[in-house]
């Protein structure tokens, strides 16, 4: 069946810019399922092929600087005996928090996650001007971030000594749209987190535009693919 934005498709155009549509919109995948009556098992292989789409296009925005380091698109968060993100406050100590940073780059904000950044050294990061940081051997990569968040406890750190209210206001909203939206999920599997981090990042990004024409243009230039 044809269908330019999704190669090997046995789902029509017309029905996929519907799901697309409605992803825009910012539903969930029961929701879309029951709106376009599609499975939700195929809607949720789509969504993941859109977000993997997605995580590419915002690797390939990243500074010049950072492009020569590897990036995963379905990067795994490991941990033993814990296969999903609480978002809750009160999430168990034993359990070892998904942790990201936010950076800025001319108007856009990007994020990455940082998997060898513990809670203590956050702490220690905000208390002590990032001395601990040095002794962990991350210095470099932290001093990128303005600010990290920890998805554990949902609480976002700034890591900058000063900064303007516009820039404060700019992380704020990012941070304020991150949480709505993965609180939604009521706990994320850590092997997705990259992937919905990815797509927060791109809502935001593109908040002045039309997220479902934006996201026809990128899948035109760089269709899915089932294989």
């Amino acid at each position: 069946m044809k269908n330019k934005y999704l190669k090997g498709a046995h789902l029509s155009e017309r029905k996929f810019k519907e799901i697309l549509r409605l992803f825009a919109e910012d539903l969930t995948a029961t929701q879309i399922a029951s709106i376009s009556g599609v499975s939700r098992v195929t809607v949720n292989s789509y969504l993941k092929k859109i977000r993997q789409q997605i995580a590419r296009h915002c690797e390939s925005l990243l500074p010049a600087d950072y492009k020569g380091r590897p990036q995963v698109i379905d990067q795994t968060v490991h941990h033993p005996q814990d296969t999903s993100v609480s978002v809750k406050t009160d999430v168990s100590r034993n359990i070892k928090p998904v942790v990201f940073g936010i950076y800025r780059s001319s108007n856009r904000l990007h994020t990455e996650i940082l998997p060898d950044v513990s809670r203590s050294m956050i702490h220690s990061a905000v208390r002590s001007s990032r001395s601990i940081l040095e002794t962990q051997n991350v210095a470099e990569k932290m001093r990128r971030f303005s600010n990290v968040a920890d998805l554990g406890q949902y609480r976002l750190y700034n890591l900058e000594n000063e900064g303007t209210i516009a820039r404060a206001d700019d992380i704020d909203a990012f941070w304020g749209l991150t949480k709505h939206r993965l609180a939604k999920f009521k706990g994320l599997n850590r092997s997705t987190v990259y992937l919905h981090l990815k797509e927060c990042e791109f809502r935001y990004n593109n908040r002045n535009e039309d997220i479902y024409e934006t996201l026809l243009e990128l899948l035109q230039s760089q269709p899915l693919s089932l294989s």
